[in-house]
């Protein structure tokens, strides 16, 4: 029998009973289960355990031959206080949650990943101000993990960042994916803050707009299977 920790990734409709819930586990990485679901549930796990980004607990006994297990017991860990009655941090979940998704299906168990996602999603939580930039800096620091992360020690003042190459470049690329000298210069600046320190960057609605859009090409450009982002223009709208 397994027991993990876990958050969830995605759900998606198998039938009128039935959901698939993907679940990146603390102890068994990415797992997809099958669970009952009941339309008129409207409170309780029935109705939340399966949101985009929910910390879960899961017991399951392992099926062979099949990659969708059954779930003995899927029940809260850390309930949100804040997130699903705040319109702007359910948007910047919902949008992490889709990149993630995508991004993490196949990933094996990762305790320093695991912990990056739990304790940056808690703060939000428990954050009252200054998260304009959270998604931002959470998706540059998910590259570390990813595998595609810039290193930051590489810049010098008039240097260009090659989006394709991940890299610093004193020669304008081949390609029309680089930023110029005054944008790379914000990348190792984004890079070295973390979620306390971000407040210190003040974004308008317009450069925070211009941000995401890198962020995401530089996703698009590492992963190509990354999809159109459904949740992103209604990200954009909240924090315009």
């Amino acid at each position: 029998m397994n027991r993990s920790h876990g958050i969830v990734l995605r759900s998606l409709r198998y039938n009128d009973t039935q959901v698939i819930v993907s679940i990146f586990t603390e102890l068994s990485g990415t797992v997809d289960f099958i669970v009952r679901h009941s339309p008129k549930a409207r409170s309780g796990t029935k109705a939340i355990a399966w949101a985009p980004l929910s910390l879960i607990d899961v017991i399951w006994e392992p099926r062979l031959g099949t990659s969708i297990q059954r779930p003995k017991e899927l029940s809260l860990w850390k309930p949100w206080l804040s997130i699903p009655f705040h319109p702007a941090k359910s948007a910047v979940t919902l949008f992490l949650g889709e990149v993630l998704s995508h991004t993490l299906r196949h990933e094996q168990a990762n305790q320093q990943l695991f912990e990056f996602l739990t304790t940056n999603m808690l703060w939000l939580d428990e954050s009252d101000e200054h998260y304009a930039n959270f998604h931002i800096i959470f998706l540059l620091k998910l590259t570390r993990f990813l595998g595609f992360m810039p290193n930051v020690e590489d810049w010098h003042e008039g240097a260009l960042f090659d989006l394709e190459s991940a890299t610093f470049v004193d020669i304008v690329p081949q390609h029309p994916y680089y930023l110029d000298a005054t944008e790379s210069a914000l990348v190792p600046k984004f890079l070295r803050m973390n979620i306390r320190s971000m407040q210190a960057v003040g974004l308008n609605g317009k450069m925070r707009r211009r941000a995401l859009e890198i962020v995401t090409l530089f996703y698009r450009l590492h992963i190509p299977e990354l999809p159109e982002l459904k949740s992103l223009a209604v990200l954009v709208d909240v924090f315009a």
